[in-house]
């Protein structure tokens, strides 16, 4: 997928998947055309990586914990 694709599949701007690039949690190559195409088992990985995450919290917050600014 090419940084775009990519960044729709994960509901991201392409700013943040270029930082993900540079942090190295996506990886790829760039084709013959100069397109950098990022390669899928990164895509899964950072994905499942980001779900395991998101589940902590989420799990993390009970009732004992007020909302923000309330």
């Amino acid at each position: 997928m090419n940084v775009e694709e990519v960044a729709r599949y994960l509901f991201v701007s392409r700013t943040h998947v270029d930082l993900l690039i540079e942090r190295g949690d996506l990886t790829g190559a760039f084709n013959d055309s100069g397109q950098y195409l990022i390669d899928d088992a990164s895509i899964e990985r950072y994905r499942a990586r980001r779900g395991i995450a998101s589940k902590a919290y989420f799990d993390s917050q009970d009732e004992s914990k007020s909302p923000l600014g309330i």
